[in-house]
């Protein structure tokens, strides 16, 4: 037979928990959790890329970097004439 519970415990009881166990078994939680978030930041950033794809698909590279370079000489401008006034 085989049963689950589930427990709800505020950030700090759980980290008082956690700050509590032996080295090694804090270690090896550290390395499940850091697969996890590196897993969860993967899929947000490949999300991310996704929908930048789909929302700038109308636009060739040409016309990108066009306009990067006129951002990049307009910000340069402006840095310029703060920097002499």
């Amino acid at each position: 037979m085989s049963s689950s519970v589930m427990v709800e415990l505020p950030m700090n009881q759980m980290l008082s928990w956690v700050r509590r166990l032996p080295a090694e078994q804090k270690l090896e939680l550290w390395r499940a959790l850091n697969r996890d978030l590196d897993q969860a930041i993967d899929r947000r950033f490949r999300q991310a890329l996704a929908e930048i794809r789909t929302a700038n698909q109308q636009y060739t590279e040409e016309e990108v970097m066009a306009d990067v370079a006129q951002a990049v000489a307009e910000v340069r401008a402006a840095r310029r004439a703060a920097s002499s006034s």
